[in-house]
């Protein structure tokens, strides 16, 4: 891109110029009728092609967006339409979108329109004065003609108008105009209030609902999958004890006992046993006498065995808890 001073005046009278020579050039209209540029399709008579660049808007204030529009119009017996390329590098001006191609068809004639949406917002775009002019650089269209040698490839130059672009700060003087330099100055106390799409409230109550939630469902996941102890059995009774039979409670049921194979010798331990007891209440004379009547020289008989057990029941019944 190039930059020149404020030539206004001169300008004008290239562009009046430029649009006399494409009005020529697009004069001849075909006669099979159709839309063009603000009306029928034109025909090509003199030329193969023909192609012109427009701008919208022509003036401009920084950072503004700009439409480019390179149409054309070409005769279909000499050009194919389809092999028509066109090519253009509109820096420092960005597109904002990708470029749009449209291609109308009207009889023999073709018309190719491409539109750029273009925007700047570098320092590069910046104008060093209250209004510069700024010369995009030429676009390129590449097509292939036939002649009597077959199609040739070929290339056409485009120019698009002068365009005036106005800065937005004012009070700038010559001096202090420079490209890369910002003349302005950020506003940091005055910014607007900050916007939510949701208000701050509402989000944090949902995400303390959906952390509850959360905790919930994993306490009832712990609780189901957490092992159950069986409880444990009660334990049995223990058995009532078997009562205790006082020795010389078993010793008096010995020597009553019928006499038994070898049962000399148990009622000898019994009538001891009985002597012992007798003696530990008190009563040695009946203790003399049991012992007596156990080692005697001949075995004590049941008889005598039984009606001594009767003796010493009516005498120590009370003691022993025995029927006298």
């Amino acid at each position: 891109m190039r930059r020149s001073g404020s030539r206004l005046v001169p300008a004008a009278g290239l562009g009046l110029l430029a649009l006399a020579v494409v009005v020529a050039v697009f004069g001849l209209r075909s006669g099979g009728g159709g839309e063009a540029l603000g009306g029928d399709v034109p025909s090509v008579a003199q030329a193969p092609i023909a192609a012109s660049g427009a701008l919208e808007p022509r003036i401009a204030l920084f950072g503004d967006t700009l439409t480019a529009t390179l149409d054309v119009v070409v005769d279909r017996a000499v050009v194919d339409p389809e092999t028509v390329e066109v090519s253009w590098d509109p820096a420092p001006w960005a597109p904002v979108r990708p470029a749009r191609r449209e291609l109308d068809l009207a009889g023999q004639s073709a018309h190719l329109r491409t539109v750029y949406v273009l925007r700047c917002l570098t320092a590069l775009c910046v104008p060093a004065r209250e209004t510069e002019e700024l010369d995009f650089d030429p676009a390129r269209v590449r097509y292939r003609a036939s002649s009597g040698e077959g199609a040739q490839a070929q290339r056409l130059a485009v120019t698009f108008p002068t365009l005036v672009v106005h800065t937005r700060v004012h009070g700038l003087d010559e001096g202090e105009g420079d490209a890369l330099a910002s003349p302005w100055r950020a506003d940091l106390e005055s910014l607007p209030a900050v916007s939510y799409r949701v208000p701050p409230w509402a989000l944090g109550a949902l995400l303390v609902l959906l952390g509850s939630l959360l905790l919930a469902l994993a306490a009832a996941v712990v609780v189901r999958v957490w092992p159950r102890r069986e409880p444990e059995p009660e334990p049995e009774p223990e058995p009532e004890p078997v009562p205790t039979v006082p020795p010389l409670e078993r010793a008096l049921a010995l020597l009553e006992s019928p006499v038994t194979e070898n049962g000399a010798e148990d009622r000898r331990r019994a009538l001891e046993l009985v002597a012992e007891e007798v003696e530990r209440l008190g009563d040695d004379e009946l203790a003399l006498a049991a012992r007596a009547l156990a080692w005697q020289q001949d075995a004590p008989e049941g008889e005598i065995t039984k009606a001594f057990a009767a003796r010493l029941r009516s005498r120590f019944g009370r003691l022993t808890g025995a029927p006298a």
